[in-house]
C-alpha cells in the first residue's frame, strides 16, 4: 500500500529489534507540500503469541518484492535484524532497484538452511552504483564478498561484521577491485590476516577510514601495509588510538599526520614500544611532549626528516621515556648538539644514535661515542 501510494521513496529503513508501534516519517519538500521519500518502519515483535503471529509483523520475501516493485527510485536500504528475509528477497531487490548505492545488512539471518551467498552475489552483480554496503552475515563467504570486488567497482564504504567463513581471498578481490574505497571497517573476522589487510592498502589509495576490531591475525604489520600504501591522516591515528593496545607503528612519509595524530597515540596507546614518524613535516615539540608522558615504555623511535622536532621536545621526549634504548635524528634541523647530549645522558639505557656527525661535541663523543652512528654525507 505505501508503495502504491508513496512513488518518491528513496530511503528505506527497517528495524526490527525495537519494541515500538510503526513509526513513518515523513521530510517536506517545497512549500506546504509533503512528499514521502524516506521511510522508517520499527517492527514489534512480542513474545507471546505463535511463531506464525509473529512471522506475520516481519518483513518477508513477499514484503521485499513488493518494496522492489514499488519504491523504483530507491536509493538506501537497511535492513536490521529482519530474521524472515532470505538470498531470494534481496535477488528480487537487485533485479529492481538498479540505482541502489546504500545497503546495510545487519543480522540479516543468511545462516539458516534456506540461505546461501545468492542474495549478497545477486546484490553485487545487479547493482553496479552500490557506493555504501554494510554487511553482518555469519555464513556469507568468499564467493560473495569477491564477487562485491569484482562487480561493485565505485563502492566507498565496506562494514563487514562478525564473518567466519571468509578469508583474505575476499580483501585480495576488494583491493583489486574497489579503488574509491575511502572507509573500511573490520570486526570480528576472525581468519583474516595481515595479508588481506596488505591487499586492501595496497589497492585501495583513497582509504581515509580504516577500523579493525576483534581481528585476532591482524597484527602490527597490517597497520604497517596501511602506513605505507595510504595517506591516512590524523583520523585515522585517532581512530587507532582509541583503546588499541598497538606496540609497534610506522608512519613514515604520511605527510597528512601531524601533531594531532601522534598525541592520540600517545594518549591511547601506553604500550608502544617502537615508533617511526620520520619525514612527518608537520610534527613537532607538542607531540614529543605527549609521548613522553604517555609512553614510558618506547624503545626505539625514528624522527628523522622531521623539521619542526627541536632541542626542546626531545628533551621533553628523553626525559620520560628512560627505556629508550635507539634514536634516529638525520635531518633535523632543530636539533642540536645540545639535543644529541640530552639524549646520551638522560636514556642510561641508550645504545645506539643516529645523527650528523658535526652535530656531536667532544665532550658527547668521549662519553659514548661507541654508540653513535654518523650520517656519511656531512651536512
Amino acid at each position: 500500500m505505501l508503495a502504491r501510494r508513496f512513488v518518491n521513496v528513496r530511503n528505506v529503513f527497517i528495524d526490527e529489534r525495537l519494541s515500538i508501534s510503526l513509526a513513518v516519517q515523513f521530510q517536506k519538500h517545497g512549500g506546504e507540500q509533503f512528499a514521502l521519500s524516506s521511510l522508517k518502519l520499527h517492527y514489534a515483535n512480542e513474545k507471546s503469541g505463535s511463531e506464525d503471529e509473529m512471522g506475520s509483523y516481519c518483513l518477508s520475501d513477499a514484503g521485499l518484492t513488493a518494496l522492489g516493485e514499488g519504491f523504483t527510485k530507491l536509493d538506501e536500504l537497511s535492513l536490521i535484524w529482519c530474521s524472515n528475509v532470505t538470498s531470494a528477497g534481496l535477488k528480487s531487490i537487485a533485479e529492481r532497484c538498479s540505482s541502489l548505492r546504500s545497503l546495510d545488512l545487519q543480522k540479516l539471518s543468511l545462516d539458516s538452511e534456506f540461505s546461501n551467498n545468492k542474495g549478497i552475489l545477486v546484490v553485487a552483480k545487479g547493482c553496479h552504483l552500490l557506493k555504501v554496503l554494510k554487511l553482518q552475515c555469519i555464513n556469507v563467504t568468499d564467493e560473495a564478498l569477491q564477487a562485491v570486488g569484482i562487480f561493485c567497482l565505485s563502492l566507498e564504504l565496506l562494514d563487514l561484521y562478525s564473518f567466519q567463513r571468509f578469508t583474505d581471498k575476499s580483501l585480495c578481490a576488494i583491493g583489486e577491485g574497489c579503488k574509491k574505497l575511502k572507509n573500511f571497517t573490520l570486526s570480528d573476522c576472525y581468519f583474516l590476516s595481515d595479508k588481506g589487510l596488505e591487499a586492501v592498502a595496497a589497492g585501495c589509495s583513497e582509504l581515509t577510514h580504516l577500523a579493525v576490531n576483534g581481528c585476532h591475525n591482524i597484527g602490527t604489520s597490517g597497520l604497517e601495509f596501511v602506513g605505507r600504501s595510504c595517506t591516512v591522516g590524523d583520523e585515522a591515528l585517532i581512530a587507532i588510538g582509541q583503546g588499541c593496545p598497538l606496540q609497534h607503528l610506522n608512519v613514515s612519509g604520511c605527510h597528512q599526520m601531524g601533531d594531532k595524530g601522534i598525541i592520540a597515540i600517545a594518549r591511547g596507546c601506553p604500550q608502544l614500544t617502537c615508533l617511526d614518524v620520520s619525514v612527518l613535516q608537520n610534527l613537532g615539540d607538542m607531540a614529543m611532549t605527549e609521548l613522553g608522558e604517555g609512553c614510558h615504555l618506547l624503545k626505539d623511535i625514528v624522527l628523522s626528516h622531521c623539521h619542526q622536532i627541536t632541542d626542546v621536545g626531545l628533551a621533553r621526549l628523553a626525559s620520560k621515556c628512560t627505556l629508550l634504548e635507539s634514536c634516529h635524528m638525520v635531518y633535523c634541523p632543530g636539533i642540536t648538539s645540545a639535543g644529541v647530549a640530552t639524549v646520551i645522558s638522560s636514556c642510561v639505557r641508550i645504545k645506539k644514535v643516529l645523527v650528523e656527525k658535526w652535530k656531536v661535541s667532544q665532550r658527547t663523543k668521549r662519553r659514548a661515542g661507541s654508540i653513535i652512528s654518523y650520517l656519511c654525507v656531512g651536512l
